[in-house]
């Protein structure tokens, strides 16, 4: 098995990064693969091999707020890591506006994504913050991973994968009161509302199958479709699981919140299919549809 497959690329180009001290830190989370700690065999698995091939790296799992394995230089067992505190370990350039981001307004998510040459885009880590001030914060971290990526003994340890650019993209986080508003008084919306919509849609847990389905078939012009989706979009605002989270502390009970999305995304497909209009009634109608362009 290669190092890749072993540790997983994203980690794999982060941990080198936290190696040359370009980050002090990363987080590898065991909800990503299903488990809830480093003695989890998928997580254990990784955290043997980043020890393997960087023996410097110490780990921190014993802390309180618990979101990950702090893989970094410093050990921080037995704090309190809020999660301001916890951007701040792991050189998020806006870990301050945590506490300060208006839900109102639009935000903005910075996500630094490294760029094979012939693959997707990694995302190395992602940051929202409330404005667009501090790109040029970003945009210098990111220089500096593309020259540390780019050394001959790291491009060895990529086994071939090349990262021709690390770079800087930023999504603007539309408020689920805007997108409520324009539902509300049936307003077109344009495409970041519906990325945007998507993406809540995704976070929700459906299934990837179902997710497709919703992204192709909701009729935003269908008042029945459109109802469907101001309920969930409120259920989005105000989350009756959210003092619950992260709900992998709670194995049992994850498992039957599961059930339940599974049995909502099937009704809601039922009920899709069965209030569908024409075609006419498309979910985007491109006639004079804008696009809007993040920052680059």
């Amino acid at each position: 098995m290669s190092l890749i497959e072993e540790i997983r690329i994203e980690n794999l180009l982060n941990c080198i990064l936290v190696n040359e001290n370009v980050r002090p830190a990363m987080l590898l989370q065991p909800v990503n693969y299903h488990e809830t700690s480093g003695k989890d065999p998928v997580t254990k698995s990784i955290l043997h091999a980043i020890k393997k091939q960087f023996p410097e790296l110490l780990f921190t799992e014993d802390y309180e707020t618990y979101q990950g394995i702090i893989i970094s230089k410093t050990e921080y067992h037995g704090q309190d890591i809020s999660l301001e505190r916890m951007g701040q370990i792991l050189g998020y350039p806006c870990y301050q506006d945590f506490e300060h981001i208006d839900p109102a307004k639009n935000s903005y998510s910075m996500r630094v994504v490294a760029k094979e040459k012939n693959g997707m885009p990694i995302e190395l880590f992602a940051n929202v913050c409330k404005d667009t001030k501090k790109i040029k914060v970003f945009k210098q971290f990111a220089r500096k991973a593309q020259s540390v990526l780019n050394r001959e003994e790291y491009k060895k340890m990529l086994n071939g994968i090349e990262i021709v650019k690390v770079d800087v993209d930023v999504d603007v986080t539309i408020p689920v009161q805007a997108l409520i508003d324009k539902l509300i008084k049936n307003k077109r919306l344009n495409k970041n509302e519906i990325d945007r919509i998507d993406n809540i849609l995704y976070n929700f847990g459906f299934s990837e199958e179902k997710q497709l389905y919703f992204s192709q078939n909701f009729q935003y012009t269908n008042p029945l479709h459109r109802g469907i989706l101001l309920d969930l979009l409120i259920k989005e605002k105000n989350d009756i699981l959210s003092p619950f989270f992260p709900l992998y502390k709670y194995p049992e009970q994850q498992k039957k919140v599961d059930e339940i999305i599974a049995a909502l995304e099937k009704d809601i497909v039922d009920v899709l299919e069965k209030t569908k209009l024409p075609s006419r009634y498309s979910r985007v109608t491109k006639k004079n549809q804008p696009t809007f362009v993040g920052i680059k």
